[in-house]
């Protein structure tokens, strides 16, 4: 016996190696091998007959418990052994097959264990499952106009055998708000408290508004409905295409760049897409920019003034204000935005459209750049630098131009370094324009540090008789040619110090 016992367990370590043996001759084999180990002493388990069939534990999925399954059943053609462990730990060993020809998957079949439907992913595994359904689930309102609030209303039903609930109806976009309502048996609609169980059968009434203003050509939108739903999200859709409701040419204006002594004018076409006149107002934002002006005209008006066409016309200048200019024309027609709401004026929006104006207004004396840098110097370094002023007026022309340097600002009047430097004054044949060459002669070996200054120029023009640079450098012993074109900002006036 103990021979046999000895001699049993390398020939199951052996039939171990031949697990992967497809046939059932080897399966057999498998089992007929090992009945002298399962024979042993103290095994407690007799040897199997030919008349009583062996059956395998298979633990149920899930449950750490076991059916029998028929070793006929089990030990089928092409099967593979497969170890695996239950929840309870407990290892057992199965046979499976890497190719399943000729068997079924059909619930019930196969392997002589039903198989366990699985449900979508995040939803909660009861029962009695909830389910929301909804009539239809996109919604399209086809071609709208700009600006316009649009209302639709999503009908849906609690459809499972469970209570449905509902934890939050969600939008993706801010354009968009919703109401959740239940309909009673009387048809009565109450607002839904999210989180409440809703019964089978009962219908819902979801309310969702999609605000197109300051959208163009098309808006949506999506709403999240999270629930016990196996789905757990059910997502409904708003979409429209847009259309502007005027007609507008052109739709931007620049007046590029301009003096304060010109006068230019352009003028806006504005027509309505429906049909019918409507009335054309700016909208009262205030005084515009210095020197603009509009002025609306219907074109063939009703006797109420109205009229199918309009022209806005355009007006900059004289004496505009000397900078750029951007200036948005808001115009509306008389009739109010569907579904808007009132504004805070208690008043409800109309139908309108804006235009762009844009200008560079420059006075009639002009000069670049507006800040000269000499960057990083040494002492004795000679840098040069200049200033183009130019003149607009058509009845004035440039004389004597007189330059001279002061300090940073009126707190500093004086400049140390004025023997440093030396001007240059080249007018323009026709006197139009003249360009200063302000150079940096070199300052002294004991500047070590920062200087700063202005370039007063002297233009003698009525409107600006003076115009001002600042200029600014740092000055270092020992400074290689390479850091000569170092560039600095801007100084600050009130907090920079003078060299020397």
């Amino acid at each position: 016996m103990n021979n046999q016992a000895t001699s049993g367990r390398p020939r199951c370590r052996r039939l171990l190696l031949a697990l992967a043996i497809p046939s059932l001759a080897g399966s057999l084999a498998l089992l007929s091998a090992c009945s002298g180990e399962e024979s042993k002493p103290g095994a407690g388990v007799g040897p199997a007959t030919a008349s009583a069939p062996a059956t395998a534990a298979v633990p149920e999925r899930g449950t750490g418990a076991t059916t029998t399954t028929p070793a006929g059943i089990a030990a089928d053609a092409g099967a593979q052994p497969v170890t695996t462990q239950s929840e309870t730990g407990t290892t057992q060993t199965r046979l499976d097959a890497d190719e399943h020809a000729g068997h079924s998957h059909a619930e019930g079949q196969g392997h002589g264990v039903a198989s366990t439907p699985t449900s979508a992913p995040g939803a909660k595994a009861t029962g009695d499952q909830a389910r929301l359904d909804v009539v239809q689930a996109e919604h399209d309102f086809g071609m709208r106009i700009e600006g316009e609030v649009l209302l639709h209303t999503y009908d849906m039903k609690s459809s499972g055998p469970g209570d449905l609930i509902i934890t939050t109806a969600k939008p993706t976009c801010g354009c968009t708000v919703t109401k959740l309502e239940v309909v009673g048996a009387d048809g009565a609609r109450t607002l839904y408290k999210f989180g409440d169980p809703i019964a089978p059968g009962t219908e819902l009434k979801l309310e969702a508004q999609l605000d197109t203003k300051n959208k163009h050509n098309s808006a949506s939108s999506k709403i999240n409905i999270f629930c016990n739903d196996p789905r757990t999200t059910v997502t409904l859709g708003l979409s429209t295409r847009l259309d502007t409701y005027f007609n507008v040419s052109p739709n931007a204006i620049d007046f590029g760049e301009v003096s304060i002594a010109d006068t230019l004018e352009r003028t806006i076409e504005v027509s309505g897409k429906k049909p019918g006149p409507f009335l054309l107002t700016q909208d009262a934002r205030g005084p515009g920019p210095q020197g603009f002006r509009i002025e609306l005209t219907p074109v063939d008006p009703t006797p109420e003034g109205k009229a199918e066409r309009w022209t806005a016309k355009v007006t900059l200048g004289p004496d505009a204000r000397e900078g750029p200019i951007g200036y948005p024309v808001s115009l509306h027609s008389d009739e109010l935005v569907q579904g808007a709401a009132p504004g805070p004026d208690g008043s409800t929006p109309s139908y309108g459209v804006t235009v762009m104006v844009t200008a560079r207004v420059r006075g009639l004396i002009s000069f670049e750049p507006q800040y000269l840098s000499f960057g990083l110097v040494r002492p004795g370094q000679i840098v040069s630098r200049s200033i183009k002023v130019k003149s607009y007026d058509p009845e004035f022309a440039f004389s004597e131009p007189k330059v001279r340097l002061v300090g940073p600002n009126p707190a500093k009047p004086d400049f140390a370094w004025t023997d440093s430097f030396s001007h240059v004054v080249r007018p323009a044949q026709d006197n139009k324009e003249f360009d200063v060459e302000l150079t940096l002669d070199g300052l002294p070996e004991t500047v070590d540090g920062s200087f700063q200054g202005r370039v007063v120029i002297e233009t003698g023009h009525p409107t600006k008789p003076e115009v001002e640079v600042l200029f600014s450098g740092v000055c270092r012993p020992g400074v290689n040619a390479a850091s000569q074109a170092v560039p600095l900002p801007p100084p600050q006036p009130q907090t920079s110090r003078q060299g020397g």
